[in-house]
């Protein structure tokens, strides 16, 4: 294998393929890059047996390919080699399962694994591909991602729920204290009907690498999904199992429905919050009341504080409430409008927030008893 090839474009595709490099894998080679250089590009893959990722670099944006071939690099090594290279042209050339690479300035010789023992890795693409644009499915992953559970106790939740009946796209994710939804509709209509879950991991990698208008096709099968973005192939197993049915945690109808400005109310959680006696928790008190509510917290060694806020309220009684603040502040990160909309019935029911504008997010969160 020897080629020559710019120092971006090369950098660009390792920092994305090492996404699948896991942390504490069982198999040595593993932890490496697999190149594969033949006349029509340069191919990186990386893998840890549940997430593949390969990417593509094509023949046109290599500067020189003199001699094809395939090799598995360190990946521990090559992406801050690559990174800290004096030079905008890097040269590779292999010789009896080794690699070196240089510059006009300095040089690298590496080991590499035996490209015999890397294990075969099928992408395969579907019947029935389905078609999502990059921002949509960026923004999908944005707005419900947080709230994924980051506990194995419950597997199911540490994933993300995506279903699909004919045009409607609606994507959950809870860890039994929040919840988050989004309903989007896709271009054209789905045949087959989807409903798998995708680990919360792996997608947020994916979502990294995502922008602009371009499609991302999506091929689904019993146990796995792959996604294909430009150069870019995705491929990652799903979590087994069915996800539990959230509908009942939703409310249809409210006592309170409270109109807030969301700088406004988010500041306000946030000051509040600095005081808040349990770190771990961050809970704040809500005291509503007419057109007044009272964000206050406090912690017995260092002291109290009040937040005040005008507001829109469909309900005169008082009510009391507390809640995380980190579950709310997460929850109030994701919106884009101006104004939302806090949908309440009491202080042992769901919280419910939604943009005044937006139709398409949900987002929930329980309140904490204090009392």
């Amino acid at each position: 294998m020897k080629f020559v090839i710019d120092k971006n474009i090369l950098l660009e595709a390792l920092t994305n393929v090492s996404r699948a490099i896991g942390l504490r894998t069982t198999i040595p080679i593993l932890n490496g890059i697999k190149f594969d250089l033949t006349k029509e590009g340069l191919s990186l893959t990386a893998s840890d047996s549940e997430l593949t990722i390969k990417i593509t670099i094509p023949e046109k944006d290599i500067k020189k390919i003199e001699e094809v071939g395939s090799m598995i690099i360190q990946s521990k090594y090559i992406l801050e080699i690559i990174r800290t290279m004096p030079s905008d042209i890097i040269n590779f050339a292999s010789e009896d399962n080794k690699i070196k690479i240089y510059t006009d300035y300095n040089e690298y010789n590496l080991n590499c694994y035996d490209i015999n023992d890397y294990p075969h890795i099928s992408l395969e693409e579907g019947k029935e591909p389905i078609k999502i644009k990059a921002e949509t499915l960026k923004e999908i992953i944005n707005e419900t991602s947080y709230a994924v559970s980051t506990q194995e106790v419950r597997p199911l939740l540490t994933g993300i729920n995506l279903k699909i009946i004919g045009d409607s796209l609606e994507c959950i994710a809870t860890d039994s204290y929040r919840l988050a939804k989004k309903n989007v509709k896709l271009d054209s209509i789905v045949n087959t009907p989807v409903n798998i879950v995708i680990p919360g991991k792996s997608i947020n990698e994916l979502e990294k690498m995502l922008s602009g208008e371009d499609d991302v096709i999506m091929h689904i099968f019993s146990n796995k999904i792959l996604f294909q973005y430009k150069n870019i192939q995705f491929q990652t197993n799903l979590l087994n199992g069915t996800y539990p049915d959230t509908n009942h945690f939703i409310p249809s109808e409210f006592a309170y429905m409270i109109n807030l400005d969301l700088r406004s109310f988010n500041d306000a959680v946030h000051r509040a919050s600095i005081l808040a006696q349990s770190k771990d928790k961050n809970i704040v008190r809500v005291l509503i009341e007419d057109k007044l509510m009272v964000i206050s917290s406090s912690a017995s060694e260092v002291g109290k504080t009040d937040e005040k806020l005008n507001i829109e309220c469909s309900n005169k009684e008082k009510l009391e409430i507390s809640f995380s603040s980190r579950y709310m502040l997460e929850a109030l990160k994701v919106i884009k409008d101006d104004n939302i909309l806090l949908l309440i019935n009491s202080d042992d029911k769901p919280i419910l927030i939604k943009s005044v504008q937006d139709e398409s997010l949900l987002e929930l969160i329980l309140p904490v008893k204090t009392y």
